[in-house]
């Protein structure tokens, strides 16, 4: 089993992504909003979360007039959580960034679950470069021995399919413009 999901398992899901937002950008200041909207947790969970990280000296806040911002605390204690929290870069993550590069794709889905040497992953926009994203899916093979599955869509015929079923289960968007 990998660290990342063993600590899913042990942890909550959702406390691991507030704080991998913090471990992945230390030098930068968040607000709560902001925070949710990357990691996908209510509003309401983030701030219970992040009150909690803050109590534990894990973030610390800083008040600029009104607002609140927050950022990692650099101690022992957040050196020790980030070696154990901090996510290795996976090949999903890379092509992910890599493909997000590419101007015409405007989003990136997850189709079904990421296995442990494969994926699915549909990439939606307008005449997009199918060479360019060839070649991201060598370099992940050649760097992670990882399969990406790849397949670009119009938007209108990814929306089409969809309602045909013809994308069952579950769907992650991994980037969206």
């Amino acid at each position: 089993m990998e660290t990342k999901e063993l600590l899913e398992k042990l942890f909550d899901e959702k406390k691991l992504k507030v704080m991998q937002i913090f471990f992945d950008n230390p030098e930068e200041d968040f607000y709560i909003r902001e925070v949710a909207k990357r990691t996908r947790v209510p509003v309401a969970t983030t701030f219970r979360i992040i009150n909690k990280l803050r109590e534990l000296e894990i973030i610390r806040e800083t008040k600029i007039k009104k607002f609140k911002v927050y950022r990692l605390n650099q101690t022992k204690n957040t050196e020790f959580l980030q070696d154990i929290v901090a996510q290795k870069k996976s090949a999903l993550n890379d092509f992910t960034e890599k493909a997000a590069t590419i101007d015409e794709v405007e989003t990136i889905i997850l189709h079904g679950k990421e296995e442990k040497n494969k994926a699915n992953v549909l990439l939606i926009g307008h005449n997009i470069p199918i060479d360019k994203v060839k070649s991201f899916v060598v370099e992940i093979k050649e760097s992670y021995n990882f399969t990406i599955i790849d397949l670009t869509l119009e938007a209108d015929q990814f929306t089409k399919m969809s309602e045909m079923g013809l994308f069952p289960g579950r769907r992650t968007v991994l980037f969206q413009k």
